[in-house]
């Protein structure tokens, strides 16, 4: 187990609950992979993809690989999260190695309860070629974690009648916002509240 991995595994066992508006019920469930590689979380890379625009929801959104819960995972967000990852980026699963998942959020735009699971790509799985669903995915990249968290900011968005200040993030010339970004949001609160 790498410094990353242990990272991680702190990151995931750190108590602090972070929600910024009511919990909402009788969604459907979805699973998203939150990939990294690398030595140290500082210094890691993220897997980030770009919703196609022929998709059903959020298209031309910034977003983890992940999707809506299928039979054949038979309930299992794990399986949910890895399966969708091989299907819209190519990433084998054997390359992946699951740490725990992250508190299941809600979409802004509602429509999903989402369980956040995290994940480390072996090396292999890293420097393979991404091969994408270009139906679902319009491109993919390994993102560096300190190349976006230089670009937090925030916008006030109204959420079912809220407003709220929420976080973003830029990854080229596109902004990641909503769900994806509250859940990277919350990955680094918890690593700033380690290193505090």
């Amino acid at each position: 187990m790498n410094q990353l991995e242990i990272e991680l595994n702190a990151i995931l066992k750190t108590d602090e609950i972070y929600f910024p508006f009511q919990k909402f019920t009788g969604l459907a469930g979805a699973s998203v992979l939150v990939l990294f590689h690398g030595q140290r979380f500082e210094s890691s890379e993220i897997l980030l993809i770009k919703r196609s625009l022929t998709v059903a929801s959020h298209r031309g959104q910034v977003a983890f690989p992940g999707g809506g819960v299928e039979p054949e995972d038979e309930g299992d967000q794990f399986k949910t999260a890895i399966r969708e990852t091989y299907e819209e980026v190519g990433v084998e699963p054997a390359g992946i190695r699951s740490l725990g998942v992250l508190p299941v959020i809600p979409t802004v735009s509602g429509g999903f309860f989402v369980s956040p699971v995290v994940g480390v790509a072996g090396p292999q799985a890293r420097e393979q070629d991404l091969v994408l669903d270009l139906n679902e995915v319009a491109f993919a990249e390994w993102v560096l974690v300190s190349d976006l968290l230089q670009t937090r900011t925030h916008e006030v968005r109204e959420v079912r009648g809220q407003l709220l200040s929420l976080p973003v993030f830029q990854w080229k010339d596109e902004k990641m916002w909503g769900m994806t970004a509250l859940i990277f949001d919350l990955i680094l609160s918890r690593y700033g509240t380690l290193k505090a």
